[in-house]
């Protein structure tokens, strides 16, 4: 794999079904979509191979709805977005550990945490950083790292909240 490789992704379904005009209105004009890694998926930062384990739901990155004509949530900013939300909601990522003498069976791979504890803007940098590798929009990055570090405090609070258990990849 190499950083060119996009996640597989599915999309999943907006509830709509069951629910009143208005609510049906409401879901259609505030809801995003959110799509579930479907299998393992691998990204090189700072020679260090990260993977999003299969089974991740994140919601691409969170541009207002208004802008969304200009600016897709799942467009030039899905790959930053990905690995920003996981780190939003886990504060670690899991990287391949070359170095480890007792690999998961059948997988050939051990699993170590990397960045673990490193904070909300350590998670914002690592989304301009790897928007400006992948995209190569150091403007359109700079903007949206300026977002994440001026408005990024509420999610990363209400993720700091929960208690998600570990997502370990398989």
């Amino acid at each position: 794999m190499n950083n060119q490789d996009m996640p597989v992704l599915r999309p999943l379904p907006i509830k709509t079904n069951g629910k009143s005009t208005f609510n049906r209105i409401w879901a259609w004009v505030t809801e995003v979509r959110s799509w579930e890694v479907m299998e393992n998926w691998q990204y090189t930062i700072n020679e260090e191979t990260i993977v999003i384990p299969k089974g991740f739901v994140f919601d691409g990155a969170s541009i207002p709805r208004p802008l969304w004509g200009i600016l897709s949530p799942t467009g030039l900013l899905l790959v930053p977005g990905l690995i920003h939300d996981f780190g939003y909601r886990y504060d670690y990522l899991w990287a391949i550990d070359h170095d480890a003498t007792d690999h998961n069976a059948g997988a050939g791979k051990s699993y170590k945490k990397i960045h673990d504890k490193a904070g909300q803007a350590h998670w914002d940098q690592i989304f301009y950083s790897v928007g400006t590798e992948v995209n190569g929009m150091t403007t359109l990055n700079f903007l949206a790292w300026l977002a994440l570090a001026t408005m990024g405090r509420f999610s990363w609070d209400k993720h700091r909240n929960k208690n998600y258990g570990d997502v370990v990849p398989e």
